[in-house]
């Protein structure tokens, strides 16, 4: 408010109040009511900063926890990302040693739904809205993550399981034991038949040794065939491993399994002889993919030691001429 004023008044010799106008009046109450607003405001303003009520004070506590968690859930979903991306480097490993294509990265990263995905989230009109939706939004990835990962991890164990029963069946294994063996012909193809004295294919190796000595499944199958024969082969053994992939075993001396019978690699299922066209003691093995005879040697060869495939080296020199 401003200064009280004066004025001399000739009349009864006396100094007069000035009466200030309405107008000033009016005024002045008025700069006074903002000024006591100002105060009043500036008072409850540092009151509620300094002196927050319990309900503000408990809010504000709320809101420090809620905070807290928002940061330890996405510290979890940064741990959780790390994690899915050490099981990519496994998976990429095990499709290395599987022989399978890489999973492309665009898939891996699973791709999800834009804004209508969360259209129900955005109605509600929350107060951590933007946080609520990225943290929803990457929980999301996460999951479709996982759903890739474990959808190329059921692939590689349905390919694992269908490989392991494949290599449990390929004929991987000698059909007579080197100790049991006394020399080898590995002659495949045209050779001068050693009774007919005539030149004629030869679709297999002979394995020659003592009657009597045990004769093995090189692999898993199914016995499909094991009698005697009106042909050149004599009591005979066929079995069928499945993959487009069989066995003969030829001029045997005795059976030890029947038509039907479940064998596994390392099976006994029979002994050496000479029966049928035959000018000595030894085992003719075949292998058949799709009906073709292939030479057997591949694939036993691989499977032995550097001692016993020296041995069966020796006894192939012994020896180039088939028995049958």
């Amino acid at each position: 408010m401003g200064k009280i004023q004066y004025y001399y008044d000739p009349d009864t010799c006396n100094y007069e109040k000035v009466k200030p106008s309405k107008l000033r009046r009016i005024r002045y109450v008025v700069i006074y009511l903002l000024m006591a607003l100002i105060i009043a405001s500036g008072s409850l303003l540092v009151l509620h900063r300094y002196y927050p009520s319990p309900k503000e004070a408990r809010y504000s506590a709320e809101q420090q926890i809620l905070e807290m968690k928002w940061q330890l859930l996405e510290k979890e979903v940064e741990n959780l990302n790390f994690l899915i991306e050490a099981l990519w480097v496994h998976d990429e490993e095990i499709r290395v040693i599987l022989e399978l294509d890489s999973l492309p990265l665009s898939i891996r990263m699973a791709g999800i739904g834009g804004t209508n995905s969360f259209k129900d989230l955005l109605s509600q009109r929350l107060i951590f809205e933007r946080k609520i939706v990225s943290a929803y939004r990457r929980i999301e990835k996460l999951k479709a993550k996982l759903h890739i990962q474990k959808a190329s991890l059921d692939t590689l164990a349905n390919y694992a399981y269908e490989r392991d029963k494949f290599w449990a069946c390929i004929p991987a294994i000698q059909p007579v034991e080197n100790k049991d063996l006394r020399r080898l012909s590995t002659v495949f193809g045209m050779r001068l038949h050693p009774i007919d004295n005539k030149w004629k294919p030869h679709r297999g190796l002979d394995f020659m040794g003592k009657t009597g000595v045990p004769v093995y499944s090189t692999g898993q199958g199914t016995v499909k065939f094991a009698q005697s024969t009106y042909g050149g082969f004599g009591n005979l053994i066929i079995i069928d491993h499945g993959y487009g992939y069989k066995t003969r075993y030829a001029h045997l001396n005795s059976f030890n399994v029947i038509k039907g019978q479940k064998v596994k690699r390392g099976k006994l299922i029979g002994y050496m002889g000479s029966t049928g066209r035959s000018a000595g003691v030894h085992l003719h093995y075949e292998v058949l993919i799709n009906g073709v005879q292939v030479n057997p040697s591949g694939f036993f060869e691989r499977e032995l030691g550097e001692k016993e495939f020296a041995n069966l080296l020796a006894k192939v020199k012994q020896v180039t001429i088939p028995l049958d």
